[in-house]
């Protein structure tokens, strides 16, 4: 099997920083392309109230726009870092649901593999909130490789000495 392209889709957590070490350093072992994707899901936001209901929503568009631009921005900063290690690097933004703009985006540029963190959720919050990387491993058109956070050795917690 030979890999032409890779697609690492973050959303700038530690998980997806762990996740990143792991796709730079495939890439750059493979010498294969590394495309970044980072969709921006728009936040549910529901009015209360009436009475500043028009100042309310031109301030919630205002901290959409801010927090889209800069998480464009954070894109752009990233795949210049990695570009700096000699890597072939192209970026994708996207609006939308993640896991949904991560198959379409793999599909669209061809990906051979896809590499994406996980929080680690479960319990409540993984059956309410659902896993992106549940649902690309079980839908996606290529190869996945999920990487989770390292965690502390039995008995130990993070900080203790």
């Amino acid at each position: 099997m030979t890999l032409r392209r890779l697609l690492f889709a973050t959303d700038f957590s530690e998980a997806s920083h762990a996740a990143r070490e792991h796709a730079t350093e495939l890439a750059s072992r493979l010498g294969v392309e590394l495309v970044l994707l980072h969709v921006f899901e728009r936040p549910f936001f529901i009015e209360t109230g009436v009475s500043h209901r028009l100042q309310v929503h031109r301030d919630v568009e205002q901290w959409i726009r801010d927090v889209r631009t800069e998480a464009a921005q954070r894109l752009e900063t990233l795949a210049g870092e990695i570009r700096a290690r000699g890597l072939t690097v192209t970026t994708s933004f996207r609006e939308g649901v993640a896991f949904v703009e991560i198959l379409k985006a793999a599909e669209e540029t061809g990906a051979d593999l896809i590499v994406l963190g996980t929080h680690g959720r479960t319990g409540l919050p993984h059956v309410l909130i659902g896993s992106v990387a549940d649902r690309v491993v079980r839908q996606a058109p290529c190869a996945v490789l999920t990487v989770r956070l390292a965690r502390p050795p039995a008995g130990r917690q993070g900080g203790d000495a």
